[in-house]
């Protein structure tokens, strides 16, 4: 079995939001998203649950993109490197330590894009290495998370502040 690294990628408001007006897109600006995007090339796959695949447009990706889901998703048109798993987190992450194809000896990079019910399972679990966190200090929204619950598990190793955004990399406790 491979080694798997799991990074996870989130953006939150002021308030604790995870989405304004039902997506992440609105708490969101250009510096996020430019960041998003190295984080997703410097990846081999991304994870998202259910909810995060009904709620951000997930119609392609540039790398495989894998669904932990209960119930089917249609992604409308049809993401071609979309899986999706009826699992449990630690058993997706066996799933592709074992089966995932890399060209590479290292370490499978995989980037947790999911929303905060299933990036706090994967907290709690301790699956998540390091945590990329944004901070909108001044939109707000709805599907509120504690950022230190989020964040209790984890070591700030980086805080930049640009603007109104405050962009925070955690690593895990050891």
């Amino acid at each position: 079995m491979k080694q798997v690294v799991v990074s996870a990628n989130l953006i939150v408001g002021i308030d604790g939001s995870t989405t304004a007006n039902g997506s992440s897109i609105g708490l969101s600006n250009d510096e996020d998203r430019q960041r998003f995007h190295q984080l997703r090339g410097e990846s081999d796959l991304i994870l998202i649950g259910g909810n995060t695949a009904r709620r951000e447009p997930y119609k392609r990706t540039p790398i495989p993109l894998y669904i932990l889901t209960h119930s089917k998703v249609k992604l409308q048109p049809k993401n071609q490197l979309a899986k999706q798993f009826q699992l449990t987190p630690k058993q997706l992450l066996e799933e592709v330590g074992n089966k995932f194809e890399s060209s590479s000896e290292l370490p499978i990079k995989l980037l947790v894009e999911a929303g905060p019910k299933l990036l706090l399972e994967m907290i709690t679990q301790s699956l998540v290495d390091y945590l990329y966190l944004t901070v909108s200090l001044n939109k707000k929204g709805e599907n509120k998370v504690d950022i230190n619950e989020l964040t209790k598990d984890f070591r700030l190793v980086r805080n930049e502040t640009k603007k109104d955004y405050e962009f925070r990399y955690y690593e895990k406790l050891s």
